[in-house]
């Protein structure tokens, strides 16, 4: 007689009068490695979630902009000192998250963009000092955003 194609466990009567093999045990039936991979990738899925989540939930509490920095025409030394004198007196005065304009350096000589990597650069040395508290790009990606939005 023909198999269903279901395999039975261990003591379980076959349907319909069928004879098979034994089938193994419950554990038997799974790859544990398979098993521990997938487990590993959810665990590692849900740990990016997590870290994503307090990223955003930090800066979720600050206002919008309340001020800005435009920097267009500035040369690269200029814009590292306007940047830092910026957030320290945005600091003093007790503001809270604040925009510095880049721009993306379509009018850059050679068309190639040197403000946003020179301000994001002080950014983040201004951030290892514990002057601000984060900072990301107003489009969230560098490459499609002029500017930054800085938290202090």
């Amino acid at each position: 007689m023909a198999s269903t194609g279901i395999r039975r466990i261990k003591g379980e009567e076959y349907p319909f009068g069928e004879q098979g093999q034994e089938s193994a045990a419950f554990s038997d039936l799974f790859d544990d490695k398979a098993v521990a991979e997938a487990a590993l990738q959810r665990q590692a899925m849900r740990r990016a979630e997590e870290k994503r989540r307090q990223r955003t939930a930090g800066i979720q509490g600050y206002p919008p902009p309340q001020e800005s920095l435009d920097l267009h025409g500035c040369t690269a030394l200029e814009a590292e000192g306007r940047t830092r004198r910026f957030v320290e007196e945005a600091g003093r005065r007790g503001l809270r998250t604040l925009r510095v304009i880049t721009g993306k350096g379509l009018h850059s000589p050679g068309g190639k963009a040197v403000l946003p990597d020179v301000v994001e650069q002080q950014l983040g040395t201004l951030k290892g000092q514990g002057v601000i508290a984060a900072f990301q790009w107003d489009r969230k990606v560098k490459d499609r955003s002029g500017a930054l939005l800085v938290y202090l």
